[in-house]
């Protein structure tokens, strides 16, 4: 049988033997139909030479010394990626995926292949790339460890690079900056943690190696936490080649993880995001130990979820537990028309967003529908600091632009008074700290405007009120991917006297929306409009 490492490894995950998530059943799904095909082959003797050659690797830390014995999951990744072959006999895949969770050694497994393409012809050339130079430092100095210890007389090993000078080959370590790709053609790139690159970078880094008959580029990372990244972008893509839905011979994903509906807390679902437990790697009782800290707190699950569970979350902030978004619900607002309603203002100064929430209590909830405004200038810097798509969201009019530094109050009140002709609007409350000329002009419409004071006495009961509704699933939200952002980031800062208000998780996240969300709902104070059921 051709390379029985790797069809054992796909049966066991085909048959169960091994637990597995959905995308990983897809992956070995996919390698035993292109088995199949005649248009790509799987070379059997590239494969073994590769796989022999992690067994000459001595591997570093705890265990330095010891020969390099390649789990099967490793086996099949590494298989993968240098044994299939296209009709011209190039390499299929120049992209591959691993995600994986945490402490199941795929950082020592990417230095191992580093050498692999180091060793594998002339004018190599190997970039580690990770957030920072330290970071991408962790790869090299194993690889770098790895070869002093091979006793390979063609290589050189300094303290930033490896090298191989008498066939013109280098491997070194980059961090995730648009200048480091400048002139760059690698044979093999490497993106360390590539969830938490800030901008467009992966963007440019795909371009890479264009000029090479050959090249590969290899992402490792546990999940990320904004699902509006490139990198959550590229997870879609994988997912779409996984599932049929495209036919992107080029791309490998190889998704570890615990299914959508898997309780993160049951350790038989751990085996589907760690492959190496099986093997001690990481082992059964840490895990535990890290789940029997980590759960106390919202934040700590969703640490847990990502790392541990290689399970997207969202509670990047930790206020605020997203496995209970209220969002995607469908909400019929022409039904709700002339309905008493309640809005939030949130006013923004210069160079940030401005909010209006509208909130509508219904016999199933409170349906909250956001209004968001956001300066065009220096847009393009923005979306970079804050790690969101503005300009998609305004083509999806989800939020409006206004020109310059600084939002067109004008734009804020002409949908106030939209919303007015909608709704039965029984009070406006506004930061007493926000525009006195915007206020005068709506007083002068005849908006009912209440003055709202942020400090602690007012907006901690407020914020106690949101917390809740938000709990108790009291909150109707549509499609709000601003609103869904603003509560994923938001951190909980408590007073002495127990009193919470969320602050920013970050320098550059929202709390504009939320904050004018909270103020809705407070001024309208949470009870229901039958005198004999309340809220609260």
């Amino acid at each position: 049988m051709i390379c029985s490492d790797l069809t054992d490894y796909a049966r066991s995950i085909l048959d169960g033997t091994r637990p597995s998530g959905k995308w990983v059943y897809a992956a070995c799904r996919r390698f035993m139909v292109d088995l199949e095909r005649t248009d790509v082959t799987l070379d059997a003797a590239a494969v073994d030479a590769a796989l022999d050659f992690f067994g000459w690797l001595p591997l570093v830390g705890e265990d330095t010394g010891k020969p390099f014995i390649l789990h099967p999951w490793q086996r099949f990744v590494i298989g993968n990626l240098v044994g299939w072959r296209n009709a011209d006999g190039r390499r299929r895949f120049k992209l591959a995926m691993l995600q994986v969770a945490r402490g199941n050694g795929k950082t020592t497994l990417m230095a191992g292949l580093a050498l692999w393409d180091l060793l594998g012809g002339e004018g190599r050339r190997v970039h580690v790339i990770a957030n920072n130079e330290d970071q991408a430092g962790i790869c090299l100095d194993t690889a770098r460890t790895m070869a002093a210890k091979l006793a390979d007389p063609t290589m050189v090993v300094r303290f930033d690079r490896v090298l191989r000078p008498s066939h013109d080959c280098e491997m070194n370590a980059l961090p995730s900056l648009e200048r480091s790709l400048d002139a760059l053609n690698p044979s093999l790139w490497i993106a360390d943690e590539a969830a938490e690159f800030k901008g467009r970078f992966l963007t440019k880094l795909l371009t890479t190696g264009a000029k090479r008959r050959e090249s590969l580029g290899v992402i490792i990372s546990t999940p990320g936490s904004n699902p509006e990244n490139h990198y959550a972008e590229l997870i879609k893509q994988g997912e779409a080649v996984l599932a049929g839905e495209s036919d992107d011979d080029t791309l490998f994903p190889m998704l570890y993880g615990i299914d959508q509906t898997d309780a993160i807390g049951e350790p038989a679902h751990w085996h589907k995001a760690n492959p190496g437990l099986e093997h001690g790697q990481p082992d059964i009782a840490s895990l535990s130990r890290a789940w029997g800290t980590m759960k106390r707190s919202a934040m700590g699950r969703s640490e847990f979820t990502r790392y541990h569970c290689a399970r997207s979350d969202e509670n990047t902030g930790g206020w605020l537990d997203m496995a209970l978004w209220p969002g995607g619900k469908s909400i019929n607002w022409d039904e709700l028309r002339g309905r008493p309603a309640y809005l939030g203002l949130d006013l923004s100064k210069s160079l940030d967003m401005s909010a209006l929430v509208v909130a509508v209590p219904t016999d199933e909830g409170v349906a909250l529908q956001g209004h968001y405004w956001w300066p065009s200038a220096d847009l393009a810097q923005r979306e970079l600091d804050y790690r969101m798509p503005v300009r998609l969201w305004s083509a999806e009019r989800r939020l409006t632009l206004t020109p310059g530094r600084e939002i067109d109050y004008e734009s804020i009140r002409a949908r106030i008074l939209e919303l007015r002709d909608q709704f039965d609007i029984k009070a406006i409350g506004y930061d007493a700290w926000g525009s006195k000329y915007l206020a005068e002009q709506l007083v002068a419409d005849g908006i009912p405007l209440t003055t709202y004071r942020m400090g602690i006495s007012t907006f901690g009961p407020g914020c106690q009120l949101w917390q809740n509704l938000w709990a108790g699933g009291r909150f109707l939200i549509g499609d709000d991917p601003i609103m869904r952002r603003s509560c994923a980031e938001a951190h909980a800062s408590t007073d002495r006297n127990g009193n919470v208000r969320p602050v920013k998780s970050r320098e550059y996240c929202i709390l504009d929306p939320l904050v004018a969300g909270i103020i809705a709902v407070h001024v309208w104070g949470g009870r229901r409009q039958s005198s004999y059921d309340e809220w609260l």
